[in-house]
Protein backbone atom coordinates (compact mmCIF):
# COMPACT_ATOMS: atom_id res chain seq x y z
CA UNK A 1 0.00 0.00 0.00
CA UNK A 2 1.64 3.24 -0.79
CA UNK A 3 -0.16 6.90 -0.44
CA UNK A 4 0.95 10.23 -1.89
CA UNK A 5 -0.61 13.46 -1.66
CA UNK A 6 -0.96 13.21 2.17
CA UNK A 7 -0.51 16.41 4.51
CA UNK A 8 0.22 14.31 7.97
CA UNK A 9 1.24 17.49 10.07
CA UNK A 10 2.75 17.69 13.95
CA UNK A 11 0.25 16.16 15.91
CA UNK A 12 -1.10 14.25 13.04
CA UNK A 13 -1.41 10.47 14.14
CA UNK A 14 -1.69 7.82 11.36
CA UNK A 15 -3.65 4.92 13.14
CA UNK A 16 -3.63 1.12 11.31
CA UNK A 17 -4.52 -1.88 12.32
CA UNK A 18 -3.22 -4.94 10.75
CA UNK A 19 -2.51 -8.71 10.21
CA UNK A 20 0.88 -10.09 10.34
CA UNK A 21 0.87 -13.08 7.66
CA UNK A 22 1.35 -16.61 9.33
CA UNK A 23 5.06 -17.50 8.50
CA UNK A 24 6.31 -13.63 7.90
CA UNK A 25 9.85 -12.85 7.12
CA UNK A 26 9.01 -9.12 7.75
CA UNK A 27 7.17 -5.78 6.91
CA UNK A 28 8.18 -2.10 7.10
CA UNK A 29 6.58 0.96 7.63
CA UNK A 30 7.78 4.20 5.80
CA UNK A 31 6.95 7.94 6.53
CA UNK A 32 8.66 11.31 4.61
CA UNK A 33 8.15 13.00 1.41
CA UNK A 34 8.64 10.34 -1.32
CA UNK A 35 10.35 7.07 -1.35
CA UNK A 36 14.04 8.40 -1.47
CA UNK A 37 13.20 11.06 1.46
CA UNK A 38 11.68 9.16 4.47
CA UNK A 39 11.39 10.79 8.11
CA UNK A 40 10.67 7.00 9.35
CA UNK A 41 11.49 3.32 7.94
CA UNK A 42 9.97 1.28 10.50
CA UNK A 43 11.10 -2.89 9.47
CA UNK A 44 9.76 -5.36 11.75
CA UNK A 45 12.20 -8.26 10.96
CA UNK A 46 10.93 -11.99 12.22
CA UNK A 47 13.45 -13.55 10.07
CA UNK A 48 15.24 -11.93 7.42
CA UNK A 49 18.13 -10.05 6.70
CA UNK A 50 20.29 -12.19 8.86
CA UNK A 51 17.94 -10.48 12.02
CA UNK A 52 15.76 -12.75 14.06
CA UNK A 53 12.75 -10.68 16.17
CA UNK A 54 13.87 -7.65 15.79
CA UNK A 55 12.93 -3.91 14.62
CA UNK A 56 15.51 -1.31 12.76
CA UNK A 57 14.52 1.97 12.51
CA UNK A 58 15.96 4.62 10.16
CA UNK A 59 15.53 7.36 7.70
CA UNK A 60 16.76 8.15 4.36
CA UNK A 61 17.54 11.42 2.92
CA UNK A 62 17.74 11.86 -1.41
CA UNK A 63 18.06 8.04 -1.31
CA UNK A 64 20.75 7.51 1.56
CA UNK A 65 20.44 5.55 4.48
CA UNK A 66 20.87 7.05 7.61
CA UNK A 67 22.24 4.94 10.81
CA UNK A 68 20.64 2.42 12.11
CA UNK A 69 18.53 2.35 15.25
CA UNK A 70 16.93 -0.91 16.68
CA UNK A 71 14.92 -0.58 19.83
CA UNK A 72 15.23 -3.92 22.33
CA UNK A 73 11.35 -5.00 22.11
CA UNK A 74 9.82 -7.32 19.47
CA UNK A 75 6.06 -6.82 20.03
CA UNK A 76 4.67 -8.27 16.93
CA UNK A 77 3.65 -12.25 16.27
CA UNK A 78 3.42 -14.40 13.40
CA UNK A 79 -0.62 -14.14 12.17
CA UNK A 80 -1.43 -12.04 15.09
CA UNK A 81 -3.77 -8.94 14.28
CA UNK A 82 -1.87 -5.56 15.62
CA UNK A 83 -2.39 -1.70 15.93
CA UNK A 84 0.16 0.83 15.25
CA UNK A 85 -0.42 4.44 16.41
CA UNK A 86 2.78 6.40 14.18
CA UNK A 87 2.80 10.21 15.76
CA UNK A 88 4.21 12.65 13.87
CA UNK A 89 5.95 15.44 15.43
CA UNK A 90 8.65 18.51 14.44
CA UNK A 91 11.26 17.04 16.55
CA UNK A 92 10.24 12.95 16.54
CA UNK A 93 8.52 10.25 15.51
CA UNK A 94 6.77 8.19 17.69
CA UNK A 95 5.14 4.41 17.22
CA UNK A 96 3.21 3.29 19.82
CA UNK A 97 2.58 -0.55 19.25
CA UNK A 98 -0.53 -2.20 20.17
CA UNK A 99 -1.26 0.48 23.18
CA UNK A 100 1.27 -0.40 24.93
CA UNK A 101 5.38 -0.15 23.70
CA UNK A 102 6.19 2.78 22.37
CA UNK A 103 9.27 3.44 20.18
CA UNK A 104 10.46 7.02 19.50
CA UNK A 105 12.71 8.03 16.42
CA UNK A 106 14.31 12.03 16.00
CA UNK A 107 12.74 13.74 12.90
CA UNK A 108 16.36 13.61 11.24
CA UNK A 109 15.14 15.18 8.10
CA UNK A 110 13.41 18.01 9.71
CA UNK A 111 10.29 17.84 7.76
CA UNK A 112 7.14 19.78 8.42
CA UNK A 113 4.64 17.29 7.19
CA UNK A 114 4.59 14.48 5.62
CA UNK A 115 3.69 13.46 2.31
CA UNK A 116 3.95 9.87 1.30
CA UNK A 117 2.94 6.44 3.69
CA UNK A 118 3.80 3.26 2.56
CA UNK A 119 3.17 -0.54 3.88
CA UNK A 120 5.07 -3.10 2.60
CA UNK A 121 5.64 -6.94 3.01
CA UNK A 122 3.97 -9.92 5.34
CA UNK A 123 1.31 -7.40 7.19
CA UNK A 124 -2.50 -6.87 5.31
CA UNK A 125 -4.11 -3.93 6.16
CA UNK A 126 -7.61 -4.86 8.37
CA UNK A 127 -8.01 -0.40 8.65
CA UNK A 128 -6.10 2.62 8.52
CA UNK A 129 -6.88 6.44 9.49
CA UNK A 130 -5.52 9.75 9.81
CA UNK A 131 -6.68 11.21 12.85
Amino acid sequence: MKISNLSVKPGDCIRLKGKIHPGAKSFSLNLGQDDSNLALHLNARFEAVGDIRKIVCNSKSNGTWGAEQRPSQFPFHEGAETKICIFFQHGEIKVKINGQQEISFPNRLGLNSAQYFAVDGDISILSFKFA
